[in-house]
């Protein structure tokens, strides 16, 4: 399994709380309840009740991180990334570095799935890089960093490619132009 496999998976592995304990709180339980339907494959029925957990208590990170999760699943990317970021903040807030490096990881992974936001993706890698640097319990900057490398490598072909397909271009226009013109 490669770095960005075991990363998905790492990232798609439902946290502590999928078993509610005896005695949990109401949004802790729609959470879990949530995380059953989602692994499940009862997308709406996860759907419902993430948004009734974040209904019943708005600053916490779990509900809005698991819709960015489905949003995603769903091919809805742009939903995705603004949930993955609403995610990171209400975590720093509420100093749950899991759940923000957690937020941060989903963001950039899915800025990579989406056409032209190659760049976008980077700059969403380096800001995990910068947090996981200070989080290494609960973060792996290492990700980040071959993230990073595999983008700039993507970057720098497109950029290779781009100049080949110019002079395969101007080739063709100078093919096209008949004889006389180009001096004989």
């Amino acid at each position: 399994m490669g770095l960005a496999s075991a990363a998905r998976a790492q990232e798609a592995q439902a946290p502590s709380e999928a078993a509610s304990p005896p005695g949990a709180d109401e949004y802790t339980r729609l959470i879990s309840e949530g995380v059953s339907l989602m692994v499940s494959g009862d997308t709406d029925g996860g759907f419902d009740r993430f948004r009734r957990a974040l209904s019943s208590d708005g600053a916490r990170p779990q509900a809005p991180y698991y819709i960015a999760v489905l949003n995603r699943a769903g091919g809805n990317l742009e939903e995705a990334v603004s949930g993955f970021q609403r995610t990171a903040e209400l975590a720093e807030r509420a100093n749950e570095p899991r759940w923000q490096a957690r937020a941060l990881q989903g963001a950039a992974f899915t800025l990579e799935r989406m056409e032209g936001r190659i760049e976008e993706a980077r700059t969403a890698w380096q800001t995990y890089v910068r947090f996981a640097d200070a989080h290494t319990t609960v973060s792996h900057p290492q990700l980040g960093r071959a993230r990073i490398q595999a983008i700039d490598m993507v970057i720098e072909q497109e950029r290779v490619y781009v100049d080949v397909r110019e002079r395969i271009a101007e080739r063709e226009r100078e093919n096209a132009t008949p004889r006389r013109r180009r001096g004989r």
